[in-house]
């Protein structure tokens, strides 16, 4: 069994803004671990490039440009925003609504897809993990960062 971490794979498996990219934002994951909150761990001990981070969402390393590499995750995000008290940045909103993950017919007991609700709009046909980000910028990063400290 492998006891190498996430940053050492992505270290290893990715290079430039992609790895300064993934490396921030699990940097921010494992600050909400130090708090008690979610951990990252690995889908399978005989594949490195899945990694779960319960109550978030599910992220993908390849190191590829085909999809959906070089890293991508995922977050499923219903209802998000729901019970929020302060107002969210409507570029927050935007950020979130243009990275919708279409449901792809995975065979799960979701398919056909999901209805879910995000800062108020309401999406059909979604993956049941709703958002969907791949080799995000350090723009978008930034925005996921929010997003998983909503949902924590």
């Amino acid at each position: 069994m492998s006891k190498r971490t996430i940053e050492c794979y992505i270290s290893e498996v990715l290079n430039g803004d992609a790895r300064e990219n993934a490396l921030k934002l699990v940097a921010h994951i494992r600050v909400g671990e130090e708090a008690g909150k979610s951990s990252i761990v690995m889908n399978d001990e005989k594949d490195e490039s899945g990694w779960n981070v319960p109550g978030i969402g599910f992220i993908v390393i390849t190191g590829s440009d085909d999809f959906p590499g070089p890293w991508t995750m995922w977050m499923g995000v219903d209802n998000l925003g729901e019970g929020v008290t302060t107002p969210v940045d409507e570029s927050l909103k935007e950020l979130a609504w243009s990275y919708v993950s279409p449901c792809g017919s995975c065979g799960g007991s979701c398919t056909p897809g999901a209805r879910t609700t995000i800062f108020g709009r309401v999406f059909e046909n979604t993956c049941q993990s709703n958002l969907m980000f791949t080799n995000p910028d350090a723009g978008v990063v930034e925005g996921m960062i929010k997003i998983i400290d909503m949902l924590r």
